[in-house]
């Protein structure tokens, strides 16, 4: 009797740890692929099932056949993910590419910069009251590019290259040249060539007043000690003679300098448009050194342009 009871028991225990598998299989069926999309709850409200007539084994029934036949939700999903991937990958890659567009079109850009002038500065520190050499040669850079002649202005400090090599200041131009044949290697565009500098003169041999402008005197100097020195010589007199032909006075002419105790030669061997001028003198303020480099961008443009 005992082994009956204790047989039933253990079929009624089988059964029951069945049906509870097949219960928790099939709410794992349900959730996973029904749940989540709110289809029972869209289906229940669009057809107005009743709760207690609702035949939820049919329903399991049918939902279970439609997932055997349908297989595609997982693989919908793994899909779209691989599809956004590669969208992401692909959008990812246009940004790069565009990138690389934009540096390569900069590289051109910066390619394309043919300088047809030089201007420098051979002793940098020299200042005026309110104003420094350097600052004019920059004005007058600034007005030639915007004019469109295309300038290079020499930034490199003489100073600090003849300190750090323990060179004495009138080795100045030796640096100054380094500077100019690096310039020439880097564009073989360069032509024509403008060493600013100013004088140590009185204010009355450095300026001229004309109408209502006051202006800083300028003067060329050209170096005798090189073999282009005639060539040098008729450029100079040509561009003076148009300076001081836009207003008569402010030059103080052109200089002839060469043999011992000076350099008698300032570059000026490296081309015959090669040019050193002397714009007014330590005791002139900006404005006046701005109204000369004024009328001095004025005449090298129609020079470079070969207007005169």
């Amino acid at each position: 009797m005992k082994r009956f009871k204790s047989g039933k028991i253990k079929k009624k225990n089988k059964f029951k740890r069945l049906f509870i598998m097949f219960v928790f299989a099939s709410s794992y069926i349900f959730s996973l692929f029904y749940i989540p999309e709110n289809r029972l709850n869209k289906n229940i409200l669009d057809n107005k099932v009743n709760y207690i007539d609702f035949n939820f084994k049919k329903f399991l029934s049918d939902k279970t056949t439609e997932i055997i036949n349908k297989p595609v939700s997982l693989l919908n999903s793994n899909v779209k993910k691989a599809y956004y991937t590669n969208e992401k990958k692909a959008s990812v890659s246009v940004k790069k590419d565009n990138v690389e567009k934009l540096e390569n079109e900069k590289i051109e850009t910066t390619e394309k910069f043919e300088p047809l002038i030089y201007v420098y500065n051979t002793h940098q520190s020299e200042n005026y009251t309110d104003y420094t050499v350097l600052q004019a040669a920059s004005y007058l850079t600034d007005k030639l590019n915007k004019k469109g002649l295309d300038t290079f202005f020499e930034e490199q400090s003489v100073t600090t290259f003849l300190q750090s090599n323990n060179m004495k200041y009138y080795k100045s131009y030796t640096v100054s040249r380094k500077y100019l044949e690096e310039a020439k290697q880097k564009y073989p565009s360069i032509t024509y060539f403008f060493d600013i500098h100013r004088d140590a003169v009185s204010k009355s041999k450095s300026t001229i007043t004309v109408g209502e402008k006051s202006y800083a005197k300028i003067m060329f100097i050209v170096g005798t000690d090189n073999k282009s020195y005639q060539s040098n010589l008729d450029n100079a007199n040509k561009l003076n003679d148009n300076i001081n032909k836009k207003v008569p006075g402010i030059t103080r002419g052109v200089m002839k300098k060469g043999g011992s105790g000076v350099n008698g030669i300032y570059n000026q061997d490296t081309s015959a448009n090669s040019f050193l001028i002397e714009v007014g003198g330590n005791n002139n303020n900006k404005q006046e050194v701005i109204n000369t480099m004024d009328v001095i961008f004025e005449a090298v443009e129609e020079y470079v342009r070969g207007v005169i």
